[in-house]
């Protein structure tokens, strides 16, 4: 159990670095696209969020409680949020879903990576 949680830390602490990263580079979106690469990456790190909330909540079903309960919904707001934005590429799973899709989806990317650094933030220091 004790590696669970070093992992779940682990990639918790990526995830706070990554997030304001990806961020930071999300906001040359408002000036320009975002190359393929940059949703790429974005689409990584919601897999990792993604395999992170279910390792949080199997270390919850095994007895371990987070500090604050929040700390699990700001999880699962994190991973959908990231996956949700890296389905915004033009050509991607959620922009081609969408009845009349954005014509600059880098503008929404931007601003829900801002948004998601937020979460992310928010997330880490309620798990303790």
């Amino acid at each position: 159990m004790a590696a669970l949680v070093f992992l779940h830390a682990l990639l918790g602490l990526f995830l706070l670095v990554a997030v304001p990263a990806l961020a930071l580079v999300g906001l040359l979106g408002f000036f320009r696209p975002l190359p393929s690469r940059f949703y790429a990456a974005l689409r990584g790190a919601a897999w990792v969020a993604i395999f992170q909330v279910v390792l949080g909540f199997v270390l919850f079903l095994g007895g371990l409680r987070p500090q604050d309960a929040t700390h699990l919904l700001y999880g699962l707001l994190l991973a959908a949020g990231l996956h949700y934005l890296g389905g915004l590429e033009p050509g991607g799973w959620f922009h081609r879903g969408l009845r009349n899709p954005p014509r600059r989806p880098e503008v929404f990317v931007a601003l829900g990576l801002l948004f998601a650094v937020g979460l992310a933030f928010r997330v880490y220091f309620t798990g303790g």
